[in-house]
């Protein structure tokens, strides 16, 4: 179901109380999961992997932008944000057809609940809480000079932007795997990639 859609067309009714409810991004899928509403689709985007400044963070871009003024010309001196690639060419996780593809992303509202979060190693929620989807960590990658990003919880069941295959290299995603040292091993295990979960209540 899209919000603010007046076609009649979804066959989900939620109901919304004005002041309740909560978002969350879905990383890497086009659409929500039962139990919440799609609020909007788009592209996950973010800084490429060598640029100095810019933001570290990734957002999912609406398929649809809007302008106001603007400048077609490309200043010296702005931040800049690229679409994000998978990368996942040597992986045990995921089907490598993905592997330079661009990831969508869809933001999700979950009504009559007030908080939604992203535990990272886990595939099941605590206790009283809601399981919204299950994925993988990603992140930027540790080599060369690649710069910081947030960790993300990518689904597992991946989408992919239709009719795309860029290869632009620009923004990119990793799986997490853990490191032993400061790390506690047992319970992580060294070179394992690393599971999450996004729950809400």
């Amino acid at each position: 179901m899209l919000l603010g859609d007046s076609s009649g067309q979804s066959n989900q009714t939620f109901t919304f109380k004005a002041g309740s409810g909560n978002t969350y991004t879905r990383w890497g899928k086009t659409s929500c999961p039962s139990t919440a509403a799609l609020v909007y689709e788009g592209y996950a985007a973010g800084n490429a992997k060598t640029e100095k400044g810019g933001g570290a963070n990734f957002l999912c871009l609406p398929k649809d932008p809007e302008w106001r003024s603007y400048s077609d010309s490309k200043a010296s001196c702005i931040g800049r944000i690229f679409g994000v690639e998978y990368q996942i060419k040597d992986n045990s996780v995921y089907s490598t057809s993905f592997h330079d593809k661009e990831m969508p992303c869809s933001v999700c509202l979950i009504t009559e609940k007030s908080t939604s979060l992203m535990v990272p190693g886990k595939v099941t929620c605590p206790t009283g809480w809601t399981k919204e989807y299950t994925g993988y960590l990603m992140s930027q990658a540790i080599a060369g000079n690649r710069q910081p990003s947030e960790y993300i919880c990518v689904d597992e069941n991946l989408d992919a932007v239709d009719g795309n295959k860029a290869d632009n290299d620009q923004g990119n995603v990793y799986l997490v795997e853990g490191v032993c040292g400061s790390l506690k091993c047992p319970p992580y295990v060294g070179g394992r990639e690393l599971t999450c979960v996004v729950c809400s209540k």
